[in-house]
């Protein structure tokens, strides 16, 4: 119940925006994280990826396609505005996860939503968009080892597996760049493509 009241008081925070602007901000990043969250293709990427089918993969997945989202619109908004749209996606990320924890709690017969479980999603949340963005603005190097440390968690990892990251990364986002913002905004992201460098 802490974790809901938290996510609901940093989604509703007084940012002085215009209610207009504070309703399509809301209203968009809800569904931009289902976006984010239900449209890609979770088992093909597990297997493009070498992830194992857990709710772990799938966390990391979205965070990686929430990350993305935020890249491309980063730039498109003031301040509070973003900041509005960031908080959005994440308070609803976090009521959803509660939600999928229950579930996969119910099913297994354990507690999977303990302190510890949350501090440790959260904390990989924060590593993840702090070492994407350095890693994005890098080289394909720097961005490898960001995608090693929180995708895989400094595992062993095939070097085509990761390369496969990086190019969907990039290419991901380079798409991203080509959609009108608007629309993105409106309609969210039905589908996720990529642009491919031409030969």
């Amino acid at each position: 119940m802490q974790r809901i009241a938290g996510a609901l008081k940093m989604r509703f925070k007084s940012d002085g925006l215009d209610e207009s602007v504070k309703s399509i901000l809301d209203r968009a990043s809800a569904q931009l994280y289902f976006n984010c969250a239900d449209n890609y293709d979770f088992q093909k990427l597990c297997e493009a990826f070498g992830l194992g089918d857990y709710m772990s993969s799938w966390y990391k997945l979205t965070l990686m396609h929430i990350w993305m989202v935020l890249m491309r619109l980063h730039s498109e908004f003031d301040g509070k505005a973003y900041m509005r749209l960031q908080r959005g996606l994440l308070s609803t990320m976090w009521l959803d996860i509660d939600q999928r924890l229950a579930i996969v709690s119910d099913e297994l017969g354990q507690v999977m939503t303990g302190q510890n479980d949350m501090k440790h999603m959260h904390g990989l949340h924060l590593q993840t968009f702090f070492e994407y963005d350095e890693g994005f603005l890098s080289d394909d190097r720097v961005l490898a080892g960001a995608v090693w440390r929180c995708l895989y968690m400094n595992r062993t990892v095939d070097p085509i597996h990761l390369l496969k990251v990086v190019t969907y990364i990039r290419s991901t986002v380079a798409w991203l760049e080509t959609q009108d913002t608007n629309q993105i905004l409106v309609e969210g992201v039905a589908e996720w493509k990529q642009l491919r460098p031409a030969s």
